[in-house]
């Protein structure tokens, strides 16, 4: 009898658990794929769903979103910036990441402060806090809004 009931909390542990859709190393991955590449990603292996283009401040992205069964509100977009061509040819995505989830906020900080970045500021606006990180080959900011129901993440390849 022991083992139905620990064989059915598991199971129920399990199937309520959820895991980021998205790690920091993956957003630093997907700065330098081709939009095949990384909408291959984002679609068939992360769950998201392409949604169409959208337009902000000036810039076009490919925006993906998902909606995760179950928890309302835990929603997640990508929005894959378009293809820029720097000086020595390399191909490079700003990458913008934005979730409802305050865990999984706290879950990317943490992998930045733990990645070959380095920490260049730390400080705050009027609504969130926000932390900018930079290496030679990437450039990261974090914002974390005070009531920790929003922030997103920002990623873009030198």
């Amino acid at each position: 009898m022991k083992r139905y009931f620990i064989a059915a909390f598991l199971f129920f542990a399990c199937t309520g658990a959820y895991a980021q859709s998205l790690s920091f190393s993956d957003l630093l991955n997907l700065t330098s794929m081709t939009d095949a590449q990384s909408h291959d990603i984002l679609a068939s292996s992360k769950g998201f769903k392409a949604t169409g283009n959208l337009t902000l401040n000036g810039k076009t992205y490919a925006q993906y979103t998902k909606l995760t069964k179950g928890t309302p509100d835990k929603n997640e977009s990508v929005l894959v910036g378009a293809a820029v061509k720097s000086a020595t040819g390399v191909l490079s995505h700003e990458i913008i990441f934005n979730t409802s989830q305050s865990a999984d906020l706290d879950n990317l900080l943490a992998e930045a402060k733990k990645s070959n970045l380095t920490p260049v500021f730390q400080g705050a606006d009027l609504t969130s806090n926000i932390y900018r990180f930079d290496n030679s080959l990437f450039r990261a900011s974090i914002s974390l809004a005070f009531d920790k129901k929003s922030g997103n993440v920002d990623v873009q390849q030198k």
